[in-house]
């Protein structure tokens, strides 16, 4: 006898199947633990590394499934209140690492306490016109007057983009993770609906990043490498087995969003796309500033803008293709 879905509540639905992706998490983690012992007795250093790595590619889910389970308890005020505290700790891990001087103090509370929060409010409003110029245009005009009008023009140009740069990563592109959950697409959603859509792009994201990690070891095709000086492991064949897998998995659970099953597929092939160079960026950015994590402003192994690098880029993508393929 076949098991029935449809007589599931969204409630029930939502945690069936988020008990079931930590099963399968969690039987990776079993899986990949007893194999680094038997690579650690044969002295396998390369496959043993490799292990490492897969692990803290699962390591990872559990922070998607920590942000969903808050989302379906707390509704879409909650999810605006937990993503506006984490673009708070982003930007400021981003603007700790890059160049700031006292002229920049009137730029820095605007943006930490003027264009933060108001991003997120006007989110909750569903005022999406203002809300995808905010920062791109008005923050980006703003913060620089208010630096010069201080009359501290030393790096100016590096301080300032340093701020925009910030506020876009992990304010404007953050914020269009919980800005999914307000499309016009989902407006009969219930909370758990579209608690669900969000485990779903945030799913996709992860699912991004163990099928590239996986294809680059097993091909190993380093000739093909996407950008040797930044990520010495990137491949392009990762990235189209990464693409083709997320494209695969999307439109078999395209019954959890607005998508159609084909729509749902492109959705997983932008998210890996998105993903995956968002990573480099980052990585770039990181590089440049002397340091290889985010996570090194405090001596831990990652940041939160290590945590987010794949999240930064496919989060726009992900809203703005939503909104564009489920318009009437």
């Amino acid at each position: 006898m076949m098991f029935n879905l449809n007589v599931l509540t969204d409630y029930e639905l939502f945690w069936f199947t988020l008990l079931g992706l930590m099963f399968l998490v969690g039987v990776g983690h079993i899986v990949t633990y007893y194999a680094t012992k038997h690579a650690e007795r044969l002295d396998l250093k390369t496959r043993r590394v490799f292990l490492l790595r897969t692990q803290r590619h699962f390591a990872a889910f559990w922070w998607v499934f920590i942000v969903s389970a808050l989302v379906s308890m707390f509704g879409l005020v909650g999810a605006l209140v937990v993503c506006a505290i984490i673009s708070f700790l982003g930007l400021r891990e981003f603007i700790t690492l890059t160049p700031v001087k006292g002229g920049d103090y009137r730029s820095l509370f605007f943006a930490f306490f003027v264009f933060l929060p108001l991003q997120y409010v006007l989110v909750g409003a569903r005022e999406f016109g203002f809300f995808t110029v905010l920062i791109p245009v008005y923050a980006f005009l703003l913060l620089p007057v208010l630096s010069v009008i201080r009359e501290d023009v030393d790096k100016f140009l590096p301080r300032t983009a340093s701020l925009q740069w910030g506020l876009m990563i992990a304010v404007y592109c953050l914020s269009h993770t919980v800005a999914i959950l307000y499309i016009d697409a989902v407006n009969d959603f219930s909370t758990q609906s579209r608690a669900l859509l969000l485990l779903f792009f945030l799913v996709l994201v992860r699912c991004a990043m163990l099928w590239q990690h996986l294809a680059d070891y097993f091909f190993r095709q380093t000739d093909r490498r996407i950008a040797a000086q930044i990520h010495s492991r990137m491949t392009w064949s990762g990235l189209f087995v990464s693409v083709a897998a997320n494209a695969l998995i999307a439109s078999s659970f395209f019954w959890f969003t607005p998508f159609t099953y084909w729509q749902a597929a492109i959705a997983g092939g932008l998210v890996s796309f998105a993903s995956l160079f968002g990573r480099l960026v980052m990585r770039g950015i990181t590089l440049s500033l002397g340091i290889k994590d985010w996570g090194e402003l405090t001596g831990g192994q990652q940041g939160v803008m290590d945590r987010l690098d794949a999240v930064l880029y496919a989060a726009p993508v992900f809203f703005h293709y939503a909104v564009f393929v489920t318009k009437p």
